[in-house]
């Protein structure tokens, strides 16, 4: 999909399909797609433009300052300005280093012409540590539409902190949410291991999450077990840690609380050890087998895997080819073709996500994948 207009197009589609199986408040509707675009069009003019030498990134929401949304939501602070600021390109450009977009929304009014940002809502702790549960009490932004302006040229399209419509140069792309529940790379996941849904999950997330912060690029190798791929790897700092879910581990005599942590610290560790070129190998039971992997199928004169790669309404996007990919994710395509029951994830230095496994003699892909970490 291409243009700003099929971006904001996007959006109302999500936001219909949306409405249709949730109650929205009214303070939750979005504006008419005129005004969307309008906003849209200023918050990439914004978007390209440095302050104190930085690019910006904030959010907005389209609330009005006598909304009933912001009497109910008690758990964040609604600042409203004394004199509301108009809504152009230069003055919400020198707003924008004062807002965070990790706990917060500026305010924008869009009830009549000139448009106004009328002030900042602003949760009581950072809600980026809530969402990745780095902070254990806490509160969340409230779950409203908003527009996260992303980088020069780039914006996403929120529901709360969820990214549901990426537009960046000129095209626009959904989103998968269902990656993780309800596809191949799920059903390949929960085959043959010992570690529940809800922990796997967890833990899966926050390693992504942060080596997506990183933004250097990642791969993460997830196989049956370490005999399994030995032949088809070569791993230059081999480990043996199953600390976490090993047969010593007795989650049952911790806290919920300390699990977390457990999960957390040990994601962290593992998202670290993605900064050293190659990949980190786990087994399906998330023992570390490795990191600073190199895959030798390459070396092996194999032949291109047949591959499918899969748009996010789950049909077949015959546009694509194996050859149009970079190094890292075509390394990963024949790994999985290689590896019976393995599956790769791979994070390009823009942050995005794939997620490839093999099955019926295919390799499928799954980009674009959101990480749905609330």
């Amino acid at each position: 999909m291409d243009g700003l207009s099929a971006f904001v197009d996007a959006i109302y589609e999500y936001e219909i399909k949306e409405r249709s199986i949730r109650d929205y408040e009214e303070d939750q509707i979005l504006p008419p797609k005129g005004i969307v675009e309008e906003v849209c069009q200023v918050l990439l003019n914004i978007s390209s433009m440095r302050e104190e030498g930085r690019f910006p990134s904030f959010r907005v929401c389209f609330v009005k300052p006598d909304s009933e949304l912001l009497k109910v939501y008690i758990y964040s602070h609604v600042l409203l300005f004394k004199n509301p600021i108009e809504f152009n390109t230069r003055t919400i450009h020198k707003l924008a280093p004062a807002l965070n977009p990790a706990m917060s929304y500026l305010m924008v009014d869009t009830s009549e012409k000139p448009f106004r940002a009328v002030g900042i809502i602003a949760s009581y702790t950072a809600w980026e540590k809530i969402m990745t549960k780095e902070l254990m009490s806490g509160n969340r932004m409230p779950r409203i539409p908003n527009i996260l302006v992303n980088g020069p040229g780039e914006l996403d399209a929120c529901f709360g902190e969820n990214s549901i419509v990426n537009y960046v140069s000129g095209n626009c792309v959904f989103f998968r949410k269902d990656t993780f529940t309800s596809t191949l790379i799920a059903e390949e996941l929960a085959k043959d291991t010992q570690v529940s849904e809800k922990e796997r999950l967890q833990l899966l997330y926050m390693i992504l999450w942060r080596a997506t912060n990183y933004g250097h690029g990642a791969a993460v190798l997830i196989v049956p077990d370490e005999e399994s791929c030995k032949k088809y790897i070569d791993v230059k700092y081999q480990l043996s840690s199953s600390y976490l879910f090993g047969s010593g581990y007795e989650p049952d005599l911790h806290s919920s609380k300390a699990r977390d942590k457990d999960i957390i610290t040990y994601a962290d560790f593992i998202a670290k050890l993605t900064s050293v070129d190659g990949s980190v190998v786990l087994s399906k039971n998330f023992d570390l087998l490795g990191f600073g992997a190199e895959t030798l199928v390459d070396k092996m004169g194999s032949k291109h895997p047949d591959m499918c790669f899969m748009r996010y309404d789950d049909t077949e996007d015959t546009s694509r080819q194996f050859k149009d990919n970079g190094m890292r994710h075509r390394a990963a395509y024949r790994f999985c073709s290689a590896v019976e029951g393995s599956v790769a994830f791979v994070v390009s230095q823009d942050r995005s996500i794939e997620a490839c496994t093999k099955r019926d003699g295919k390799v499928y892909v799954y980009d674009n994948v959101s990480l749905p970490l609330s």
